[in-house]
Formats: structure tokens, sequence, C-alpha cells
């Protein structure tokens, strides 16, 4: 089906939404209103809803991501739509990064095709990764509701802001504030001592 010509409705999350697309050609689909691929940086760039690229059957959306992982070309989601069955037998990689690594397939509920992993056991180097949803790129669509464009996994990317810097300013200002409520008490003490 020829993405650059589908247009209908979808039943998502209690109401209808568009599910347009333009005819933009092989460009990249672009969120309009901020002119780059829409990143999770900032959620008031716009929500996005995940399809199955074979069905348009309903996979997620961007409420449930907390990451995405370039070498596995995989979205990491939290959470999925109960569209995405779980396999129950337990399949192990034997090749690539991933030799060893034991995992369930995720597969589409409506039309059966794989549509990623979650993992069951790792190397350490994706450790992080158990019990995460993995929705592999090329097998989803995902529509941003800003920009009412269609676009596929594989130009999708998600930029997440770094907390270092953020975590060292709240933990200085806890500290700050420590300190003052420590040197408030200890006049709150002094004073209650002047008075007896």
């Amino acid at each position: 089906m020829d993405l650059n010509r589908m247009a209908g409705w979808v039943y998502y999350r209690g109401a209808l939404v568009a599910m347009e697309s333009e005819n933009r050609g092989s460009e990249s689909v672009l969120d309009e209103d901020c002119g780059k691929p829409w990143s999770s940086a900032g959620r008031q760039d716009g929500y996005a809803v995940f399809f199955c690229r074979n069905c348009y059957t309903v996979m997620g959306d961007s409420l449930g991501v907390c990451g995405d992982e370039k070498s596995l070309g995989a979205i990491l989601c939290l959470r999925v739509t109960e569209d995405v069955n779980v396999g129950e037998s337990i399949r192990f990689c034997v090749n690539d990064d991933l030799k060893g690594c034991a995992y369930h397939p995720l597969t589409c509920r409506s039309c059966g095709i794989g549509v990623g992993f979650n993992f069951y056991s790792t190397s350490s180097a994706y450790a992080n990764l158990r019990g995460l949803f993995c929705l592999r790129k090329e097998h989803i669509l995902c529509y941003i509701l800003k920009s009412n464009s269609m676009v596929p996994g594989k130009e999708l990317y998600f930029d997440f802001p770094d907390l270092n810097n953020d975590l060292a300013q709240l933990k200085t200002e806890l500290v700050q504030m420590h300190l003052k409520m420590k040197t408030l008490s200890n006049h709150l003490e002094q004073d209650d001592d002047c008075t007896l």
C-alpha cells in the first residue's frame, strides 16, 4: 500500500483520529512545526502512535517509549497495547552481538507478523533492555498527531536529554535547602532556649 496516498480514520483511546499523509515523495517526513524529526526530548513536539506496518493495528504510543536502541533498530517501550502478542516460547540468538541472548518474540495479534522482541536473558551489554518491549523500526509505522503525518519507523529517532546535569543541579539545590533548614532549626532552638 502506498503510504503517500493512505487516508482514513483510526479509533484510538476513545477518539477518532484522522490518519492522513500528504504526498511528500521520497523526502524524510519531518514535524513541520519543529522542522526536525519527532523527538521525545520535549513532549510538546507532539505525540505519536505506533502501528503494525502490515495491517495498521495500534502497537503503542510515544508515552510508553523509554529509549531508542540504534544498534538493534528498535524503539524501547515500557508498555504496548494488547494487540502485541508476547510469545510463550523462548528463542535464542546465535549470531551477531546478541549471541547467547534469550527473548520472547512479539507479534501482531491481528496479522501475526513479527514486530519485535522482549529480552528474557541477555549479556551484560544489553542488561538494561530486559523486560522492555523492543519494537523493530522496520516493522512499524508512526503516526505523528501534531503534524498529521505517517512516518516509517526507520525514519524515526528519539532524542532523550542527558539527565546528569539536571541531577547534579537538583542535588546542589537540595543540599542548599538542607543547610537553610538546618540554620532555621538552630535559630528556632536558640529562640526556645532564650524564652525559657
